[in-house]
């Protein structure tokens, strides 16, 4: 497969409105083998946009099973060349991100950004607090401070001493692995408790199955608990895989059937039934909305005879409203169909009176025509018999001579 550098090469003909350089590079390339120069051929002859030849790359690479970082190139080069900025034009992430050419490092998946927005523009301007956990060299915590506004407190986790080192003095990192609950819940002690957690670690399954069940209970009460990088399920280098026992993904399915707890017979989770509000699972992100719940239940409104039966007589009474209701609508339809049946019969009575108004013209001049064809007939049976009667005479004639 192409190196780094040939690929690059080959995006910036794409980027730069040269395709048949691609091309080229395609067809001739000593680095590609003949089945891996049929997969990248396909995608730049079947269109001429850059934007799609560019993704078509991305899918035959990751197709072929070659490396990933060659895929995201392709997939980045899709982005910039298409619509891509144009749809995250508004998000103010995306802009703080665009905009970030210097300072501390900040790395992302782009398609976050518009998650990020989703779930976290109700806590901004507020005096909240927030974790993340995976700090890096606190780039992102530089995002948070400035996309919730100088109120919020920020906490940042992480298991390498030089990423409290590289953090801005305001921000307060621990230093601690993730998967050790008690170091987790001594933080949640001293700083919380957190409206917004945000996990972006290790990415391990032991790493983010661990943090979610040790701190989502600690949220608080209206909070929210984002989970990147969720992905890693699927990564055998994470040993994961689909529908693999163990991982991030597999324990968040199990999350659902929390969620329906209320529905299930026998006890109810205390935490993962009654304050779970909500799962949403976007790619490689999950978020979980952490609220106390009511017990669902069923209520009927519509009627005032909810203030004095109990629900059952109350249902008993809407069961015999829609039969009424029913028996009323199939009338009314009958009635419908009555009417337009007439109102087709009267309309197909006015074209056919129309039509007979719009032949008599036309019969009066048969009439006419007819006439004057009878009297034409007339004169030549006239004409018939006169020349018949001569005929006859002449006949007479000749014999009478002949005689």
């Amino acid at each position: 497969m192409f190196s780094a550098e040939s690929l690059g090469s080959l995006l910036l003909a794409l980027a730069t409105g040269f395709p048949d350089r691609a091309k080229n590079m395609v067809q001739t390339s000593d680095e590609l083998t003949e089945e891996e120069r049929g997969l990248l051929w396909a995608p730049l002859a079947c269109t001429d946009d850059p934007a799609k030849q560019a993704r078509g790359l991305g899918d035959a690479i990751r197709k072929g099973g070659t490396n990933d970082f060659s895929a995201n190139e392709c997939y980045r080069a899709a982005f910039y060349l298409g619509h891509g900025v144009d749809e995250l034009r508004d998000d103010p992430l995306f802009g703080y991100f665009s905009s970030h050419r210097a300072g501390r490092v900040l790395d992302k998946w782009v398609h976050y950004f518009p998650i990020y927005s989703r779930h976290l523009a109700p806590y901004r301007g507020r005096p909240i607090r927030v974790l993340e956990i995976g700090t890096y060299r606190g780039g992102s915590l530089d995002m948070w401070r400035w996309y919730f506004g100088p109120q919020v407190t920020l906490v940042g986790i992480d298991i390498d001493e030089d990423a409290k080192a590289a953090a801005d003095p305001r921000h307060v990192v621990e230093i601690g692995d993730q998967t050790d609950a008690d170091f987790l819940r001594r933080v949640a002690e001293e700083h919380g408790p957190f409206d917004v957690i945000i996990d972006d670690g290790g990415h391990g399954m032991q790493q983010q199955i661990v943090t979610a069940e040790t701190l989502f209970p600690l949220l608080a009460d209206g909070g929210v608990f984002l989970v990147e990088d969720c992905h890693t399920s699927y990564w055998d280098s994470y040993e994961g895989g689909r529908n693999r026992p163990g991982t991030f993904m597999e324990w968040a399915k199990q999350r659902l059937d929390d969620v329906n707890g209320f529905h299930q017979p026998g006890p109810v989770d205390p935490v993962w039934t009654g304050q779970l509000d909500g799962l949403h699972c976007y790619d490689s992100v999950v978020v979980l909305d952490k609220k106390t719940r009511f017990a669902p239940f069923a209520e009927q409104v519509g009627h005032a005879e909810f203030l004095t039966y109990p629900r059952a007589a109350a249902g008993m009474f809407s069961e015999l409203l829609a039969t009424r209701d029913a028996a009323r609508a199939e009338r009314d339809r009958l009635r419908r169909t009555l009417e337009e049946k007439e109102g087709a019969r009267d309309e197909e009575l006015r074209l056919l009176r129309a039509e007979l108004a719009s032949l008599r013209p036309k019969n009066a001049q048969l009439d006419s025509r007819l006439t004057q064809l009878k009297d034409e007939l007339d004169n030549a049976r006239i004409s018939l018999r006169r020349v018949r009667r001569n005929q006859a005479t002449g006949r007479w004639l000749r014999r009478s001579g002949d005689l």
